[in-house]
């Protein structure tokens, strides 16, 4: 690659025209392009070249990147199971089957990892001007690169790829389609229709896709195609998806749209101001869905990620008003992979979440006599007994204190009883403090 041919490519990243000239003057990229066009089809391969080199290098940087993350989030979700399993504070570095020192570390390389996007956006713009029909597979490749996708999507209008539809569909997967949709999926809608995808072909590709962002994108796809009598799969058939995004605590504006979402397949008349509720908890009824659809190993391939969601809000008073209704279904027979899940859950529920908590220890001790699940129960009751059951026994209240004592007496270890001593101990300590106060 000449020196000259170099800095032009060099150049197609600077799209901006400058920062104190005329707005409407060319940018380095318009007049890289123009001195490309002058050396003609010569300058071709070079930027096919240079493309495909970056499209490689970002695509082995994520690939590394993920490798690192997937084994980071199997020690995490370990984490949280042996926790709940031993109690908080327990070393259980003695159980893990991942050890700590196992874990693989980003190299500097890939932490220091900055996406060259200008560039490859600069240079698929070149090869559409350019209109070199040579460049059909690159510009098919980069679709496959969310940040080029736009790019290359108004290139193949231009450029005709005999693979690009796959692609297409393919790429629809990847963007989201509600941020920035002028800019980002407008262009490559354009380009399926240009290239004349049918309902047929986009229902095939959302079958056979797994990941719940992914489906509810080819959904939306195919309520923009006209129906060419493969019909629109129903809503009700991204649910699943749906309740998985709306659980996510890192987007709070996809969760909401997603719950609006599903206000609308279930019929909820519900309306929220997302601008006003944005830190607002998520509904009870979500919650108690994603439970049951964790517990099945669904969404397929995401049911982790899922769990470990449903574990960090457990906290809140609509999950636990969502576990509690999974503890009390009246079934004849509950299902027992909801239950077992709804019972892990039950370890990080707080008393002051809930209404009645005689009645959460009510059902975890009803739930002991479970043969599928007693271990469960029971091992969330005792865990649970300083928060749930200790404050109960001491109730003014004769029958509350009674039926909390009953429940306590037919679980309770050695080591529960020692607590509870420690437990009245304490209590009875802080009222003579608060009484010696208000003697004055």
């Amino acid at each position: 690659m000449g020196r000259k041919l170099e800095e032009l490519i060099e150049n197609l990243s600077i799209w901006q025209a400058g920062d104190y000239g005329d707005v409407d003057s060319p940018s380095p990229r318009d007049l890289a392009i123009t001195e490309l066009r002058t050396m003609g089809p010569q300058a071709v391969p070079a930027l096919i070249e240079r493309l495909d080199g970056l499209l490689a290098a970002t695509a082995g940087h994520r690939e590394r990147v993920d490798s690192v993350q997937a084994a980071w989030t199997a020690w995490y979700e370990e984490s949280d199971r042996l926790s709940d399993e031993h109690g908080p504070g327990v070393d259980v570095e003695r159980h893990r089957t991942i050890p700590s020192d196992s874990l693989p570390q980003r190299s500097v390389e890939d932490t220091n990892y900055r996406d060259p996007y200008d560039l490859k956006q600069g240079i698929i713009e070149a090869l559409r001007q350019l209109g070199d029909q040579r460049a059909a597979p690159v510009l098919t490749a980069a679709l496959s690169d969310r940040t080029c996708v736009p790019a290359a999507a108004r290139a193949l209008c231009d450029i005709h790829a005999d693979r690009a539809v796959p692609a297409l569909l393919e790429a629809v997967t990847l963007i989201d389609h509600n941020t920035n949709r002028s800019i980002v999926f407008d262009p490559l809608l354009a380009a399926l229709r240009h290239y004349g995808v049918s309902m047929a072909q986009a229902r095939e590709r959302f079958e056979s896709e797994t990941s719940p962002q992914g489906r509810v994108r080819l959904m939306h796809l195919m309520t923009q195609l006209p129906d060419d009598g493969a019909g629109r799969p129903s809503e009700s058939q991204i649910r699943d998806s749906l309740i998985f995004l709306a659980l996510d605590d890192k987007d709070n504006t996809g969760r909401w749209q997603a719950v609006g979402a599903l206000n609308k397949i279930d019929g909820s008349t519900t309306e929220r101001d997302v601008s006003s509720d944005w830190d607002a908890p998520l509904p009870a009824d979500v919650i108690r869905s994603a439970i049951a659809l964790a517990a099945h190993g669904k969404p397929l391939g995401h049911d982790r990620e899922l769990t470990s969601r449903l574990r960090r809000i457990r906290h809140t008073a609509p999950a636990a008003r969502a576990v509690e209704a999974m503890l009390l279904q009246d079934s004849p027979e509950p299902d027992a992979q909801e239950l077992r899940l709804a019972l892990r859950l039950a370890l990080g529920v707080h008393s002051s979440e809930l209404d009645d908590p005689l009645r959460f220890a009510r059902a975890l001790h009803r739930l002991s006599s479970h043969p599928q699940v007693r271990d469960s129960a029971l091992l969330a009751l005792r865990r649970t007994c300083w928060d749930l059951l200790f404050p109960q026994m001491v109730q003014v209240d004769e029958t509350r204190r009674r039926e909390a004592r009953t429940i306590f007496d037919a679980v309770a270890t050695p080591h529960e009883h020692t607590r509870f001593a420690g437990y009245t101990a304490s209590r009875s300590f802080w009222n003579k403090l608060r009484q010696r106060f208000r003697r004055g």
